[in-house]
């Protein structure tokens, strides 16, 4: 029970001034005027302990010396206020909360792409910790059976057996990956929260804040393991856009530490985070007593629920856009890629940025013509296709896009995904001449060096036999991703 006295202004040094109150699973959050002080709940749960005053002092200076490395902008100090510690942090306004722009407009694929871009940044700074992965999921895995288990009233004990049997065969499954990981170096003492309630978007950057205080166990996580909460967390706001640009955007960035094999953890990973937010979110019900609601018993079914539909397999598949510059191949890619194969949709591999990684440059660097020569195309596919090999068979569907004006570079994508024995369903995008060249004319910011010559020149390709399906892209984007759903049935 909250002291009343710490709904009064003059408690926190602003007399007459209003105080709201904002309670979590574990603390009291008060807000007045520009300030917030945090109180820990005197709460003992499994995985916590704030018990006493002492216990409750400790984790908050742990809180604060933890979180200046992600906000040192918001976090001041701990101090003691009525004989109870609190954790003084600059107040922000509420629209700045990554979970309010979900919910005020969405989230476009630029605030997605810093997103990832903060994510990348906070596991180059994240302690490298020597834990094996395998050891950690399966700490996991017996925590969360057990919380569904014991929660009978919220949980259906068959669907507790389901999760139960998918989530083991999985574990199972990737031990030696999960490991192998862990001695890669990509277990770290990560942020160990991330999700839209602890992003924050200051002058249009993404700042991560209340970082996992209370355990350096459940910090000490798989850097896949910190990004799935927000991959999860976007998904299940209906931002399937966004949550697929934040994970293509990721591996773009960590390409010396993520080699692609660790999308086969993603259903496990994001499964998890929807499990941890379950129990979590039954766990207030439970302490509420008969003040549980209906609404936090329908949240905790939902993550229970999902927790169990991202373990169910999905086939992967392959996608190829092909198409002159200016038809729209990359819009169409990125807009597609959700919609396709296991959350958070698929890989999105472009020649034009494969390329300019490739070169060394800026995405929106122009590279000379040696760049663009045959020898140097067929590198550019040769890598595109060991990518997307690498991702299929993770079990992670891909969406290739590039010009694929030769017959034989339609053919070795074909080849790939037979010798994998997956489906490949090809896209050949076409419109007017007039209308390519005032689309690459248009661009701006874009990886893309094509320009109105160059479509000259690509015009006069002999395409050789097309068996690819062809798409009127003439027109919007919509247009072209909508003849394309229809193709695919989705």
């Amino acid at each position: 029970m909250l002291n009343p006295a710490y709904l009064k202004g003059e408690t926190w040094g602003f007399p007459g001034e209003p105080v709201e109150e904002v309670e979590t699973h574990a603390a009291h959050v008060l807000l007045v005027d520009g300030l917030a002080f945090k109180i820990k709940k005197d709460v003992k749960l499994p995985y916590l302990d704030f018990s006493s005053v002492e216990k409750r002092r400790a984790v908050l200076a742990d809180e604060l010396a933890i979180n200046k490395a992600f906000a040192p902008a918001i976090y001041r100090e701990v101090k003691d206020v009525l004989g109870e510690p609190a954790l003084v942090m600059n107040r922000f306004p509420a629209n700045a909360a990554l979970s309010w722009k979900v919910a005020h407009g969405g989230i476009d694929h630029q605030l997605a792409a810093r997103l990832a871009e903060t994510a990348a940044e906070a596991h180059i700074i994240a302690p490298a910790r020597d834990t094996p992965g395998f050891d950690i999921m399966s700490g996991l895995a017996a925590q969360l059976s057990d919380a569904f288990v014991s929660s009978p009233d919220i949980f259906n004990a068959a669907q507790t057996l389901e999760f139960h049997a998918h989530y083991y065969a999985a574990l199972k499954q990737h031990r030696g990956l999960l490991n192998a990981r862990a001695a890669n170096g990509l277990v770290r003492r990560c942020h160990g929260d991330m999700h839209c309630d602890n992003i924050i978007v200051i002058d249009g950057k993404p700042v991560l804040f209340d970082a996992i205080e209370f355990s350096e166990k459940i910090a000490t996580i798989d850097v896949l393991y910190d990004l799935a909460f927000l991959l999860m967390d976007l998904w299940r706001y209906g931002e399937r856009a966004a949550a697929n640009t934040v994970l293509n955007h990721y591996l773009d960035l960590r390409r010396e530490q993520e080699d692609l094999s660790g999308l086969a953890l993603l259903p496990l990973l994001q499964s998890t985070r929807a499990g941890v937010r379950a129990l979590v979110t039954a766990d207030l019900m439970h302490e509420q007593g008969a003040g549980g609601n209906a609404r936090q018993r329908g949240t905790a079914l939902d993550y229970f629920r999902s927790s169990i539909g991202y373990l169910k397999p999905v086939r992967p598949s392959l996608i190829c856009i092909g198409g002159l510059s200016g038809t729209g191949k990359s819009t169409l890619a990125r807009e597609l890629a959700p919609d396709i194969g296991a959350a958070p949709g698929a890989l999105h591999v472009r020649s034009d940025v494969e390329r300019k990684i490739m070169a060394g440059v800026a995405m929106t660097e122009k590279l000379p013509p040696e760049s663009y020569s045959r020898a140097a195309s067929m590198q550019v596919y040769h890598v595109m296709l060991l990518r997307a090999e690498k991702a299929l068979r993770a079990g992670h569907s891909v969406v290739l896009d590039a010009v694929f004006a030769r017959e034989d570079e339609r053919h070795a994508a074909e080849t790939m995904a037979k010798r994998l024995r997956v489906p490949l369903h090809g896209f050949w995008l076409q419109a007017e001449t007039d209308v390519l060249k005032q689309r690459v004319k248009e661009r701006s910011g874009d990886p893309s060096d094509a320009d109105a010559s160059v479509v000259e020149t690509q015009l006069q390709y002999d395409l050789g036999r097309m068996h690819w399906t062809p798409i009127d892209a003439g027109g919007s984007s919509a247009d072209s991703r909508n003849q394309v759903k229809r193709h695919l049935g989705i």
